[in-house]
């Protein structure tokens, strides 16, 4: 059988998404490992399933004002399939032709011959049409407008208006709309960032410096990272300009005991060892013995020889006999609200009722943190989520129940922010990312 193209691709991986529940990035990972397509071609298919489930609120109301059926009567294939099409018509920049054509062809191959007349007649009414989607007016329905111009969930919109305003909220909710960059931490232990960049932009991949920690490169048009010689000598990992400054606010020293209470995948656990040269006992902790095998073949490509690991859930640290450490930190579960942009189903996966329930857990965890912090320590407390409830209500509660610890202030380019730091989602720059420090008294 002849190779299929982008468009029949990535309706498949659209279908079997819905019918699967698996992450979004897991599945377009495994689907495209096994594809036959050309690099541009991936891009292509990434781009089109990333942006069809990102914009499908939007979409939804599109396709709606054109379908003669109500969206709930229609299958689900033949749905994804007209959400695929009119993100084409508004979205990109091919011709209508074209996407009317492949989007046709993509319906025959995945939903059955059936529904291409259907999908067929929707999509060209709409591009006949002059594409608006009706938003509500923003000064009578603020949150309606968030939702529908920018595809969120109407309770998230709500509770970014109330806690930061109109004009941030629609800032964030934008960004997240946006393609991110990737972002790459330089293993300073093997290289330099400026040989390191040397490297990648030999191999015609666009870099630029990031200007919060002195490990980060940005990059485009890298292609698949995994195959470069560069990640198999463990030159660098991929990891977050803001978790990367996560690492920095640790402030470990060559010598230290440190502890990675929810390290998984391992991440901010390897720059901790990283940061030390190696010298010490970092100590990655998480509840998934599963979860933690990413973290040692991490730890391995990296050369990162301090970092060992141990299956505990992290409620429980007291009781795991380790002892006291200098550092502790404890990047605790959220709803990663801050990072929606490189997550864009995430936002369809999370429900208000997350929010409490995760900040009851990040309360027991931040607790069960602070009992294994020696005198004079830090415990250092992030999160990649926009949630005051997760965040500041968090650690207040918890700085109001321990008076042993005070907050110190946090630091980013050269200043100091107290009491504690919030970054919203810039594109190009880093994802959504909380953190505090907190200090033991002697």
């Amino acid at each position: 059988m002849p190779p299929e193209d982008s468009r029949t691709t990535a309706l498949r991986i659209l279908d079997e998404y819905q019918r699967t529940e698996t992450y979004l990035n897991l599945l377009l990972s495994s689907r495209l490992a096994g594809s036959d397509l050309e690099r541009r071609d991936r891009a292509l298919v990434t781009e089109l399933v990333q942006g069809t489930v990102r914009m499908k609120l939007a979409l939804d109301s599109a396709v709606g004002s054109f379908s003669r059926r109500p969206l709930e009567e229609l299958d689900d294939a033949v749905l994804w399939a007209l959400r695929l099409g009119v993100y084409q018509l508004l979205f990109t920049g091919a011709p209508d032709y074209a996407a009317l054509d492949a989007t046709a062809s993509a319906t025959a191959a995945v939903v059955g011959q059936y529904a291409v007349g259907y999908v067929n007649g929707v999509l060209r009414a709409f591009s006949r049409s002059d594409r608006s989607i009706g938003y509500p007016e923003a000064e009578a329905d603020p949150a309606g407008y968030l939702q529908m111009r920018y595809s969120h969930p109407r309770w998230v919109v709500e509770m970014w208006i109330r806690e930061l305003g109109f004009e941030q909220a629609e800032a964030v909710c934008a960004a997240d709309n946006v393609e991110p960059r990737l972002s790459l931490r330089t293993n300073l232990n093997r290289t330099s960032r400026d040989e390191l960049a040397e490297r990648l932009i030999a191999r015609e991949i666009e870099v630029e410096t990031g200007d919060m920690t002195p490990e980060c490169l940005l990059v485009k048009r890298s292609g698949p990272l995994a195959d470069l010689p560069e990640h198999q000598q463990g030159l660098f990992a991929v990891q977050d300009q803001a978790s990367q400054l996560v690492g920095h606010q640790v402030s470990p020293a060559p010598g230290m005991r440190v502890l990675d209470a929810c390290a998984a995948p391992g991440g901010k656990a390897n720059h901790l060892a990283e940061l030390m040269r190696n010298e010490g006992d970092v100590l990655a902790v998480d509840v998934s013995e599963e979860r933690l095998r990413y973290v040692s073949e991490s730890a391995g490509r990296l050369g990162n020889t301090a970092l060992r690991t141990l299956t505990l859930d992290a409620t429980g640290l007291k009781e795991s006999e380790e002892g006291l450490f200098d550092r502790v930190l404890l990047d605790a579960p959220c709803t990663g609200l801050g990072t929606l942009a490189r997550r864009p189903d995430a936002r369809w996966r999370k429900h208000p009722r997350d929010v409490e329930d995760l900040a009851g857990l990040q309360s027991r965890l931040m607790a069960s943190a602070a009992e294994v912090v020696a005198p004079a320590g830090l415990l250092v407390y992030s999160t990649c989520t926009i949630s005051q409830r997760e965040n500041e209500g968090v650690v207040n509660s918890f700085l109001a129940a321990h008076q042993r610890f005070t907050a110190e202030a946090v630091t980013i380019r050269d200043s100091r922010i107290a009491p504690y730091l919030r970054l919203l989602p810039e594109p190009g720059v880093c994802d959504g990312m909380f953190m505090a420090v907190l200090r033991r008294s002697a």
